[in-house]
């Protein structure tokens, strides 16, 4: 089974860290890497802990993180322990900064529809983290950097083909206007698996024509020196960047997302 992460977990809330070293749990008696957060909204959740709003749970964290007094962040996390009150195992957090204003609301929003506010919230998040935000049209699709054909004679022959193998794509979106961070040039290069395997069935699987709002993170992923064919004809001066979330992309007919992504890159900028 694969890991639990910030992609994956099924409960994350937006809190402020009210005591570090504490648990407000009996049964944890080991506080050295537990915190006591104060939820402050929710992202998303399971029906049973919908009603954590305004509440304080006790959050074990990660090997590697770290928080302070009084920060406030989105924690995503699993390992639900119910006593007195919550207990949860954090699989990371993402900082919010303190002049960002939590959003209560949006867990109500899109009149009522619970799914609807999910995915605003979804696209919001992945806005506020990613490296630039631009609406823009698909122009062209391609191979990654001379990639074999997936499953032919010669890339089965010549090199192991994983189970997991990503298959990598290269999108060439033509920018109509940047909502956030800088783009060197019209054109930007989006990377994204063209697998439907496990690990990448959730990833966006572009396609020349598609219009809409991109949420583009710097390529650290494909390890991809330079551009296939496609890419390297048309956006010779372009920037990689990949976009592996399906929050990543709105398309231009979501309204709510899209409004949800613009609000977010407007906050960061």
């Amino acid at each position: 089974m694969a890991p639990v992460t910030k992609e994956t977990a099924a409960f994350a809330f937006r809190g402020t860290v009210k005591q570090k070293g504490a648990a407000n749990l009996k049964a944890i008696a080991d506080t050295s890497r537990t915190v006591v957060v104060t939820v402050d909204e929710i992202v998303r959740s399971p029906p049973v802990l919908a009603g954590f709003v305004g509440h304080d749970v006790t959050v074990q964290l990660a090997a590697d993180e770290e928080v302070r007094n009084g920060e406030r962040g989105v924690f995503y996390v699993t390992g639900f322990v119910f006593g007195e009150t919550l207990a949860v195992q954090s699989v990371g957090h993402d900082s919010v900064p303190a002049a960002q204003p939590m959003v209560a609301a949006s867990a109500r929003a899109a009149d009522g529809d619970p799914t609807r506010a999910f995915l605003q919230t979804r696209a919001r998040e992945r806005a506020e983290r990613a490296a630039v935000v631009v609406t823009g049209k698909v122009v062209a699709v391609g191979l990654a950097d001379s990639e074999p054909t997936p499953l032919t004679a010669t890339a089965i022959t010549s090199r192991r083909v994983s189970e997991h193998e990503p298959f990598w794509r290269e999108a060439v979106v033509e920018v109509q206007a940047v909502h956030k961070g800088a783009v060197p040039s019209q054109q930007v290069v989006l990377r994204f698996p063209a697998s439907s395997d496990v690990r990448w069935y959730r990833s966006p699987k572009f396609q020349a024509g598609q219009e809409g709002v991109f949420s583009l993170h710097t390529d650290q992923v494909s390890s991809r020196p330079q551009f296939g064919v496609a890419a390297a004809s048309m956006a010779a001066t372009a920037t990689a960047f990949t976009a592996l979330s399906s929050a990543d992309f709105q398309p231009a007919d979501h309204e709510a997302e899209v409004a949800a992504v613009l609000s977010a890159a407007a906050a960061t900028v």
